[in-house]
């Protein structure tokens, strides 16, 4: 056997390890995923639910997602296959280094390609769900505001056309995920790891501010006896959207600084690290969808039979030393509104005389949710 397919068969080896690798990791997190899209199909298909239409296209979206990351998945088998067949089997009258980059041109870097795009698309995807949460929460100061995730979502979309465009016509210039050329390419890909990275940022910092205000409230009642005495429910789901915001922005921001061509660089002279990164990169797929899909399971929990505090204060109650003075109607109510955050009355003047909490507040009281 000569040198060169000794040196050929090494790569291959160094592919199947990899791929092999890769697979398994994907598989276990589409595994995760798997369970996560079917709690949502039945927290959104349930009875108090079945009716609305955005819970519906809500469950559109996610099962479109799903199904993106089955694709990508199967892609990913047939590829890491193809490679290996092609290269050990098929046309045994060429050498080994041809079928080699016969496999890789013909299988791997048109799947790479088609990767890019749907992943794309899975991205907006799942943007869309990040920003109607932040719309049913209120999770925004002024209606305004509201609009900088939109415009974001909105170029984000653009920037994900243009990259299936980009595919189509030069989908070979694709190493290791990224378009090397033409540069246009390039940029529009960027675009489509920072807009999603931009998105995540503003959702994560209006729900923060919502977590913080819910957690200011709280502990206003909890000082007059108003609430309970640990953590709420509510406070517990907004901490973890919260938390879970901070690891998908950090998720999208390592793949727009793996496209800084310095950091490319050292990146793949040290094999470990560029191995770590290729399985992260196989897994964004997975990952992508997680996040939103984690994020509806989340929004739509809810406890049964959860004591609810219905605070009404009357005129003049507010102490001198600045206190709340009222009664509360402490009563038990099953309902959708059982996470909704805490808001002060809509009243302003009220506001040193008292807060209500929201929860279960009149029979047609809208859940956040």
């Amino acid at each position: 056997m000569t040198p060169e397919e000794l040196s050929t068969l090494e790569d291959l080896g160094t592919d199947m390890l990899h791929g092999f690798a890769v697979i398994a990791n994907k598989t276990v997190l589409l595994t995760i995923y798997a369970v996560l899209v079917l709690k949502a199909t039945f927290i959104l298909l349930s009875k108090e639910r079945r009716g609305s239409k955005t819970h519906l296209m809500i469950l559109a979206n996610l099962l479109t997602m799903f199904s993106i990351a089955v694709v990508m998945w199967t892609l990913d088998l047939t590829s890491f296959i193809a490679e290996a067949k092609f290269t050990l089997i098929a046309n045994p009258e060429r050498s080994l280094a041809d079928r080699l980059e016969g496999a890789r041109n013909e299988f791997v870097f048109p799947f790479l390609a088609a990767d890019a795009a749907l992943y794309g698309y899975l991205s907006l995807l799942g943007d869309a769900i990040i920003i109607h949460r932040v719309w049913t929460l209120k999770a925004y100061w002024r209606v305004w505001i509201f609009f900088i995730p939109c415009a974001f979502l909105f170029v984000s979309s653009i920037a994900t056309v243009l990259l299936t465009y980009c595919v189509a016509i030069a989908g070979d210039e694709l190493v290791l995920g990224m378009f090397e050329n033409p540069e246009f390419c390039r940029n529009v890909q960027v675009m489509t790891y920072v807009m999603p990275c931009l998105t995540t940022a503003v959702a994560t910092l209006f729900i923060s501010v919502t977590a913080w205000k819910h957690r200011k409230w709280s502990n206003i009642l909890r000082e007059n006896g108003l609430g309970p005495s640990g953590r709420s429910q509510t406070e517990r789901i907004l901490i973890l959207l919260l938390d879970s915001g901070l690891l998908y922005f950090l998720f999208f921001a390592i793949q727009a600084m793996d496209s800084i061509p310095r950091l490319q660089t050292w990146i793949h002279s040290h094999s470990g690290i560029s191995f770590l990164l290729t399985m992260f990169q196989y897994s964004t797929s997975v990952i992508v969808g997680i996040y939103p899909t984690m994020i509806v399971v989340l929004a739509h929990s809810q406890r049964k039979g959860t004591t609810c505090v219905d605070y009404r204060p009357s005129a003049g109650s507010s102490t001198p030393g600045g206190g709340i003075h009222a009664t509360p109607n402490v009563h038990s109510r099953a309902s959708f509104s059982s996470t909704r955050p805490l808001r002060p009355q809509t009243d302003e003047s009220d506001v040193e005389a008292g807060l209500a909490v929201e929860k279960g507040v009149g029979a047609g009281a809208k859940p956040w949710v």
